[in-house]
Parts: C-alpha cells; sequence; structure tokens
C-alpha cells in the first residue's frame, strides 16, 4: 500500500532539494566528486564522464529510506535537514574504487573525457521513476540548461538509472547531446577479470536500453565465468531487484529482494551486477560484486 503522505512529503522535499542544489537530499557535495581526487581527470570539456552521484547516493538512499516514514512528521522542510545530515552519511571506499577503475578502463581505451567534479548535478532520477513528471520535467529544463551552459556535447554514463533518465530527457525536450554508457567503449578493450558468478540483470540496461548482449560480452571476454539459468537470468524472465519500490514501501522491496536473491543463489553463490541500486537491494541477502570492482585492465 503506497503512503500518500510519504509520496507527498518526498515530491516536496526532493524537488526542493534539486531544484536549489542539484541534490536530492541535504548532504555534503564533497561525498559526490572525493573519489576522483588525485587521478588528474580535466575540468569540464565537450566529452564528460558523468556519474550522477548514483553510485555515491545509493546507500544513502538506503538510510533516507529507514528513516522516511517519521519524516513527514516535520512541518517544516528545514527542520530535516539537520536530521538528514546526521543520518545520510555515505562511506564511499568501495563506490570510490569502483569509479575510478572506472577511468581505468575508459584511458585504456583511450577515451578523452574530463569531470564536472563539485559542479556535477544529480540526474533526478527519483522524480522520473516515481511517477512525478511534472517535476521531472522543470528539474529537466534546469539540468539541460546547466550542461549547455558548460558546452556538453557527450556524456558518459556509469550506471543504468542515469542513462536511461537522461535518454528520457532528450526524449522530452529534444536536448542535442550524445549519451554513451561505459560498457559501449569497452568492446575491445583488454580487461582482465576471474571467478564465476551469476549476472543480475538491471532491468534499465536488459530490457529498456538494450544492453544486455554487450554487458555480457564485455563481461565475458575478460575471462569471467558467467553461470546462466533461463528461468532466472533470461530476458524475459529475469526480475527485478525491486530498490525503485523502496521510497514508497520498503516492506515490498525487500521481499522482492530477498526472492530475487535467492533465486540467484541456485544459480551461483557469487552475484555480479552493474547497478549501484541493485547492489544496495541485493547485497543484503547474496554475495554481490559490481563488475567495475571486480576487473582491471591488462
Amino acid at each position: 500500500m503506497i503512503n500518500t503522505e510519504q509520496l507527498n512529503f518526498i515530491r516536496k522535499t526532493v524537488t526542493k532539494y534539486l531544484m536549489e542544489d542539484y541534490l536530492p537530499f541535504p548532504v555534503n557535495k564533497r561525498a559526490c566528486y572525493e573519489w576522483a581526487n588525485g587521478l588528474n581527470i580535466k575540468k569540464g570539456g565537450s566529452t564528460i564522464l558523468y556519474t550522477g552521484c548514483s553510485y555515491q547516493l545509493a546507500e544513502l538512499g538506503k538510510k533516507f529510506d529507514e528513516i522516511l516514514p517519521f519524516l513527514p512528521k516535520f512541518k517544516s522542510i528545514e527542520k530535516f535537514s539537520p536530521l538528514a545530515k546526521i543520518f545520510l552519511k555515505p562511506k564511499n571506499e568501495r563506490v570510490n574504487k569502483i569509479l575510478r577503475n572506472v577511468v581505468s578502463l575508459l584511458r585504456k581505451a583511450e577515451v578523452d573525457f574530463g569531470y564536472l567534479y563539485e559542479e556535477e548535478p544529480y540526474s533526478g532520477t527519483i522524480l522520473l521513476e516515481l511517477g512525478m513528471l511534472d517535476e521531472f520535467r522543470e528539474y529537466a529544463k534546469k539540468l539541460v540548461n546547466f550542461f549547455n551552459s558548460h558546452e556538453v556535447k557527450k556524456i558518459i554514463t556509469v550506471d543504468p538509472h542515469t542513462h536511461y533518465t537522461l535518454f528520457r530527457i532528450k526524449e522530452m525536450l529534444d536536448w542535442n547531446v550524445d549519451i554513451v554508457n561505459y560498457f559501449q567503449l569497452l568492446k575491445n578493450v583488454k580487461i582482465k577479470g576471474e571467478g564465476t558468478y551469476v549476472f543480475h540483470d538491471s532491468c534499465l540496461y536488459s530490457r529498456f536500453l538494450g544492453m544486455r548482449d554487450l554487458i555480457r560480452e564485455v563481461i565475458v571476454s575478460s575471462g569471467i565465468i558467467l553461470k546462466e539459468n533461463e528461468l532466472v537470468t533470461g530476458k524475459e524472465t529475469s526480475m527485478c531487484c525491486g530498490s525503485p519500490l523502496a521510497p514508497i514501501n520498503k516492506e515490498v522491496s525487500e521481499k522482492i529482494a530477498k526472492t530475487r536473491a535467492e533465486a540467484l543463489k541456485s544459480v551461483s553463490s557469487k552475484v555480479l551486477l552493474a547497478c549501484p541500486f541493485c547492489y544496495a537491494n541485493l547485497s543484503p541477502y547474496v554475495e554481490s560484486y559490481d563488475f567495475a570492482e571486480v576487473v582491471k585492465v591488462e
């Protein structure tokens, strides 16, 4: 059952923070860009690596989901902000490793790109996935103006939710920008990986973005062995992790995650994935790894 009061609070709060600070929660922006420290990535440019702060905020989103039922009692959003800053503190060691490795992979592929550091905005995914389309359109216009002002012509994404969100913005606003996912740039790159896993497909990568086979090609070419079961990992039979539902029904989201984890464990004890939100939802129930934390360039 959807909690209308909770949903309205999300609508009001997230939209406010996005429009004011390009982030959906009142967190220190350092959490979004500190991973790039010391990598000597140029700032800005016509082609940028865009994290959308998705990996960095995925675990914070889980904490937000936990305290969310209590937050509508705060009559003023301003009263929510100090509380959020106490609870919403990221632990990004693992995330930093993943994003830094993505940079290594792209450099091996000889891709020239920049990064926006402290200026990088969140994509607005949460508004889109909760069906808040009026608010999403409003934020999308702000986002397009931002990227245009920075003369960005090509965006390299690192997760399925950000990638799909940008495509929806292009569709909605006729935005003239090239959007490419980092997996699409690794097809001919020598990558070293090992181990045996079952791969959990992101619904967006697999069903909506048509990248299911491409991602498997990149994974298998690295030396990683993927175990398949048509009923568990097939394109039409693979299940969602339940993560997008968490902000409005945490209990059902967790039930879906547990069911999906059990199905995956019937194929292999270790799960490989390529989505920070899938990891956040599934990792409590099954041993899980992101592709970019188990491979390296040769």
